[in-house]
């Protein structure tokens, strides 16, 4: 087994890294919130995180997180074929299914309540773009480094 080296890692990797964990964090971050008002006050506040927040949230945590742990396995000993092409599909779909989380809550202003996205949510959706985009940019460095 390799033993892992720190310095090895490159800086779009710990981006990577650092998006699968900061996803991991915040899904237990308000990514949904609800109130109801009253003439006579505030009937409630409720909030989800991401692991009640329905399939599209918590899926997409996990897809951050594994893209994480792949980026790193290589640093362990373990070659994974296509690596960069694997972590632009997981942070691509998963940044793909938070927003889709996002534009699919429920509105209860009919009911005199109000309802939106948590602040959870919008970090989890910047660790998907953090994610993607280093998986892009990694990706298109390892394309360019195998054409010449």
């Amino acid at each position: 087994m390799a033993s892992f080296d720190a310095k090895r890692v490159t800086p779009l990797e710990w981006a990577g890294v650092g998006a699968g964990l900061l996803a991991f964090i915040v899904s237990f971050f308000p990514w949904y919130s609800v109130s109801f008002d009253s003439p006579f006050g505030s009937l409630g506040n409720t909030s989800v995180s991401a692991w009640d927040a329905g399939f599209l949230a918590w899926f997409s945590v996990l897809l951050l997180v594994a893209a994480g742990v792949l980026i790193l396995l290589p640093h362990f000993g373990t070659q994974i074929p296509n690596l960069t092409l694997i972590w632009l599909g997981l942070a691509g779909v998963a940044t793909l299914f938070i927003l889709l989380r996002w534009l699919t809550f429920d509105d209860f202003s009919a009911l005199g309540g109000s309802a939106g996205a948590g602040f959870g949510l919008f970090l989890g959706l910047l660790a998907g773009v953090i994610s993607a985009v280093a998986a892009f940019l990694t990706y298109r460095a390892s394309s360019r480094a195998t054409a010449v």
